[in-house]
Parts: structure tokens; C-alpha cells; sequence
């Protein structure tokens, strides 16, 4: 690997001429010298030191993530997000994947082992200088474990710390879910099954809430028997449908696209048109919602652009060096497809 002695030498100048040039100092070299020394730079594909030169600046330009589970749908979009902002801002990441869903098979009750998996977590990020540290999590929820010490900014993705005192950044659930209530209400719905997720879920919680706000705002009753809840998973929406569509709802909401696949499947094998006899909304806008023919309509949540915000939050305080402390919500987008329809004639 070349060095700058290497382009020293070549060049006829000294290490410390050659340092200046490349790091854009004025007046380190005549313009003839400088672009014989950036000409020679690049024939050795130099490459600068990046620990180094953070050791000398005592600044490392890089910030940590922290993935509660990498492998977990919502979580690359979000990563992604923040490298794109962190390149924005010439910082590179460093990755730490906790792993929980794989660790305790979705369990989602934190437990002691979380605590000490979290604390080491971010030693190990702090041993790396990194300059601020993005919590993602893999399913909304309030998080219970905190930095002990605030050395770094602190942001939360995709999750709620508890504590005020720590930023965090989420998707608008309950204003996206008002949308898909106005726009199954505006095609002539009235009796809407919905298929929430497990009842402390905060985001099922959030929509459900901005379902029953579109509803009040109408002047349609909710009926709250005709709310189930699953379990996230395809079986569930799957066995929920059918109770849904024996009480002749005309519109199932589920709250993901999963669920919302399971009831497809039941209405595929039971002779019942998605599109035609009954409408369906899923979220989360998976390739699944779009698999099918006519596809689901869904919600899509904002996650690229939630990596970007946490990494904005994180980078304002580097900025300005006085903590945030507030919860940004980010809207979502909301996708009417085939499978929304009005009620069938009777």
C-alpha cells in the first residue's frame, strides 16, 4: 500500500508538503507542484489512513448503529437510510446486530441478558470512537434499557426509549391508519372487520386507534366484535377470516401484509373475490401485498426515510452539541389497489 513517503519521493518533496497538498491546505504547493503530487497519488492508488488521520483530528467520522435484529424486514431500509445521510456528511458506519429475534425467538419481554447484551454492545462501539450511536429496533415497542452514560448522541429508530430525554423517530401509524379508514369508508364500507396485532403491540395499538377516529369522524359505529387479533402471522390472518367473514363483514383490515395474505389464501380456497365480494387492506407494503392479482392495497411505512431523520437528529447535536429530546413521526404512504372495492350489491 502506497504511503506518503512513497509520494514524497516521486514527487521530490517533503511528507509534509505532500500532507498539506492532499488535505487541501493553501498555499502548501505551487499549482504545477500540487497536481504532480495529486497525478502521482492516484498512479499509486494512495489511499489515506482513516484511523490515523481520526487519531490525530481525535475524530473517528463514523457513527454506530445498533440493530436489534438485521434479518427482520424493517430494519435494512432504515439502515440504509442512515448510511446514505452519514455519506452525505463524508461519516461511514459501524454495524453492531444484536440478534434478539434469532437470541430469544421473538420474544419480545426484556429480560436482564437484553441489559448486559445492550451495555457491551456499546462498549464496544464506544472502544471504535465512533461520535453517536442509532438504536433500530425490530418491532415498535418501549424500550426499557438506556445508555448509562450520555457520552455520544443517542438516537432510537422504530422504537420508543423510556425516557424523554432520548430522541426517536417513527412512522405516523394511527394517521395512516385514519387514511385507510376514510378511504374503505369513502367506497360505501360499513361493517369493516379488522385483524390487529397482539393487543400491547404499539403500533397495532396506534392504528387501531386511527381506524376508530376515521369511524367516529363518519358517524359509523365501531363495532369492537368484529376486531380480532393475531399474531403477525399468516395463520392468524388466515383463521381470522374466517370468523370475520361469517359476521358479513364486507372489508377486512389487516394490520400486515402477512395476515392479510392468510386471508387471501381463505378467500382463494372459499370462493370469495378479493376486489368484487369483499375488500382488503394490508400494511407494511411487502412484496407479498403485490404478489397477488388484483394486489393488496397496504400502507408503506417510511423506513428509508426514518434512517435518514435518526441520522439527522444525530448529526444536529454533533452540530450544535445540546441533546435532542423530541419524537419525530414521518408519514406514511398509502397504496389503493385492486382489492379495494365497494360493498357488493345486494
Amino acid at each position: 500500500m502506497a504511503t506518503i513517503k512513497d509520494i514524497a519521493r516521486l514527487a521530490d518533496v517533503s511528507a509534509a508538503t505532500v500532507s498539506n497538498v492532499l488535505n487541501g491546505k493553501p498555499g502548501a504547493a505551487s499549482k504545477q507542484k500540487a497536481a504532480e503530487i495529486f497525478a502521482v497519488a492516484e498512479r499509486l492508488q494512495y489511499r489515506p489512513n482513516i484511523l490515523a488521520k481520526s487519531l490525530k483530528l481525535q475524530r473517528s467520522k463514523t457513527i454506530g448503529i445498533i440493530t436489534e435484529d438485521l434479518t427482520v424486514f424493517n430494519t435494512p431500509e432504515i439502515v440504509d437510510g442512515i448510511e446514505e445521510c452519514c455519506e452525505t456528511h463524508g461519516y461511514e458506519i459501524v454495524l453492531a446486530n444484536m440478534r434478539l429475534f434469532k437470541r430469544y425467538d421473538n420474544n419480545l419481554a426484556d429480560t436482564p441478558e437484553h441489559m448486559v447484551l445492550f451495555e457491551n454492545t456499546i462498549r464496544n462501539l464506544m472502544a471504535k470512537q465512533v461520535e453517536g450511536i442509532i438504536y433500530v429496533g425490530y418491532h415498535c415497542r418501549k424500550i426499557p434499557y438506556l445508555p448509562k452514560q450520555r457520552e455520544v448522541p443517542f438516537v432510537y429508530a422504530y422504537c420508543v426509549p423510556d425516557s424523554p430525554d432520548f430522541p426517536c423517530v417513527l412512522f405516523n401509524d394511527e394517521a395512516a391508519s385514519y387514511e385507510v379508514g376514510k378511504l374503505l369508508i369513502g367506497q360505501g364500507h360499513r361493517n369493516i372487520g379488522v385483524i390487529s396485532g397482539p393487543l400491547d403491540s404499539l403500533n397495532a395499538q396506534s392504528r387501531l386507534r386511527g381506524l376508530q377516529r376515521a369511524l367516529y369522524e363518519s358517524g359509523v359505529l365501531y363495532n369492537a366484535s368484529a376486531t380480532l387479533f393475531g399474531n403477525w402471522n399468516r395463520e392468524s390472518g388466515y383463521q381470522c377470516a374466517e370468523t370475520l367473514l361469517q359476521m358479513g363483514v364486507t372489508a377486512i383490515y389487516a394490520f400486515n401484509d402477512v395476515m392479510a395474505s392468510g386471508v387471501y389464501s381463505y378467500c382463494l380456497e372459499h370462493g370469495v373475490a378479493v376486489g368484487r365480494d369483499l375488500s382488503l387492506f394490508g400494511y407494511d407494503d411487502q412484496e407479498i401485498a403485490r404478489a397477488y392479482s388484483p394486489a393488496i392495497s397496504s400502507v408503506s411505512p417510511p423506513l428509508r426515510t426514518m434512517g435518514i431523520r435518526s441520522a439527522e437528529l444525530v448529526f444536529s447535536q454533533l452540530d450544535s452539541s445540546e441533546p435532542e429530546s423530541q419524537c419525530v413521526l414521518i408519514p406514511c404512504a398509502i397504496h389503493a389497489r385492486g382489492s379495494l372495492a365497494s360493498p357488493p350489491s345486494d
